[in-house]
C-alpha cells in the first residue's frame, strides 16, 4: 500500500475509533505514515492508544519524535505532559526540541 492509500485509511479509522488496525499498520509504516498515524491515536485516546504513543517518544527519527509529543498533550493527562517534558530535556536536535517546546506551549494556552 502507497502512503497516500495508508494515510486515508488511517483517517477512516480515526473516525471510527479504531486503534489496533492503525497500530498493525504502524509496524511497517515509514515516518510520514507514522506521523499521521500518531496524531490519529492521539486524537483516539484510548489505553492503547496511550501505549503506543509514549513507544514512539523516543523513536530515532526526530519528526516522528515531535508527532508523538504532540499526540501525548493532545492526550492531555499528567503522566504524557511529564514524558514530553522529559523528551524536552533529552532531545538533542534543536529543530525537534523547538517544535516540541511550541507544542508544548500551545497546549498550555489552550486549556480551560
Amino acid at each position: 500500500m502507497n502512503d497516500q492509500k495508508e494515510i486515508e485509511k488511517i483517517k477512516k479509522l480515526t473516525e471510527k475509533k479504531k486503534t489496533a488496525p492503525i497500530i498493525k499498520m504502524m509496524g511497517k509504516a515509514d515516518s510520514d505514515v507514522l506521523v499521521v498515524a500518531l496524531d490519529a491515536l492521539g486524537k483516539i485516546g484510548d489505553e492503547d492508544s496511550f501505549n503506543m504513543i509514549t513507544h514512539y517518544l523516543e523513536h530515532e527519527d526526530a519528526k516522528v519524535r515531535v508527532a508523538a509529543c504532540k499526540a501525548a498533550l493532545v492526550i492531555d493527562t499528567e503522566y504524557m505532559k511529564t514524558r514530553v517534558r522529559h523528551q524536552l530535556m533529552v532531545e538533542t536536535d534543536p529543530e525537534a526540541k523547538k517544535q516540541m517546546q511550541e507544542a508544548m506551549n500551545s497546549s498550555k494556552e489552550t486549556r480551560v
